[in-house]
């Protein structure tokens, strides 16, 4: 199965909830649209089902087009299933019911039947639950069940509208772990919805990063992490370290007393932002290598966060934060260090990007 989207747009009055966007899904490729609320991305996963029209642009399934601006094929024909973010179980069905309901309007024959039960229940550990009402389930059980509803009538395609949003934190990590094996298993191929890049990560072969309804970058998590293409990017991603510096050359810069090099393309005596992750940092006694950047501060707060302590410190850039194995007192002095291809060298926008608020995991 290979989908393809071309130079598609969506407009809702004046507003471009997706703007010529273009891309292409491989088959058994998992593709995960990564971005804030309002960026367009369900937009965009809507318009691939057939629940929404295109205004421009054009969306194939195997070579046979299925949208157009001028065509939209319906939705049950597209042998296109999808996951909602709600799960959107019928209340009156039992399990099994809602699973093979799909199967029951295509008048799937029984023994068919019979022999995906068996392999969909004991993919998704449902077995014992074949009789209950969704009302009766976990909300991990229920994500199961819509899962297993998706895959009952083996689509072509499945698309997952940010799944794992309404679970909590440690069943989110169990399921996004099963889910990644589960799709993987299956040799499925997928368009994912999400708003959080460790779920992105832990799924996706590829990433792409929507922004106001246009891609800010498409690549594999490695590519995306180890190279964010903007500063609105890094913040997506969850790397909200960012010290004001001055560009000294192409890929270095000057904070105070301390050059530190990392990865941009700059111009002398510009203005520019530091972006790093706090999980890139060291608090050190003293510089041991010195192909590392290092850079002093001031131990302002400790916070506890269950296996690691985040210590916030004031440098000549900016407040800094690191994670640590251990408390550090405050007005402390410190030396951090971290290494030239971790840190991501940006210029200064004219007005800088707000930190994304992102529910990392970690």
């Amino acid at each position: 199965m290979s989908l393809q989207i071309q130079n598609v747009s969506k407009k809702f009055n004046q507003f471009h909830a997706v703007d010529k966007v273009s891309f292409t899904v491989q088959p058994g490729e998992i593709v995960s649209i990564l971005g804030p609320s309002g960026c367009g991305k369900s937009t965009l996963l809507q318009i691939v089902a057939g629940l929404q029209s295109l205004d421009e642009g054009e969306i194939t399934l195997n070579g046979e087009v299925i949208s157009s601006a001028h065509f939209t094929l319906p939705p049950e024909k597209r042998g296109i299933n999808m996951v909602f973010q709600d799960y959107a179980l019928w209340p009156h069905m039992t399990v099994r019911q809602n699973i093979f309901y799909g199967s029951k309007v295509r008048k799937v024959n029984k023994q068919e039947q019979a022999e995906n039960q068996i392999f969909l229940f004991n993919l998704l550990q449902l077995n014992g639950l074949e009789h209950r009402y969704p009302s009766e389930l976990s909300g991990g059980q229920q994500q199961r069940v819509a899962i297993a509803r998706a895959l009952s009538t083996k689509p072509e395609l499945l698309l997952l509208d940010e799944p794992l949003s309404n679970l909590d934190m440690q069943l989110r990590f169990e399921m996004r772990n099963e889910l990644s094996y589960l799709l993987r298993k299956l040799g499925t191929t997928a368009l994912h919805v999400t708003h959080d890049p460790v779920e992105a990560y832990a799924l996706a072969d590829r990433i792409l990063m929507l922004r106001d309804g246009k891609i800010e970058q498409f690549g594999t998590p490695m590519e995306v992490r180890q190279a964010p293409a903007s500063l609105w990017v890094a913040g997506l991603l969850g790397m909200n370290n960012r010290l004001q510096a001055v560009a000294i050359n192409k890929s270095s810069v000057r904070i105070g007393a301390s050059i530190l090099h990392g990865i941009g393309a700059l111009t002398v005596n510009e203005d520019v932002i530091v972006v790093m992750d706090s999980e890139a940092l060291k608090l050190e006694e003293q510089q041991i290598d010195p192909q590392q950047n290092t850079l002093n501060g001031r131990v302002t707060h400790s916070i506890f966060e269950g296996h690691r302590w985040r210590i916030m410190l004031e440098t000549a850039g900016g407040r800094l934060t690191v994670l640590h194995d251990v408390s550090v007192e405050v007005d402390r002095d410190v030396l951090v260090s971290f290494d030239p291809s971790n840190t991501f060298l940006y210029k200064q926008p004219e007005q800088a990007a707000t930190p994304f608020l992102v529910n990392s995991g970690k």
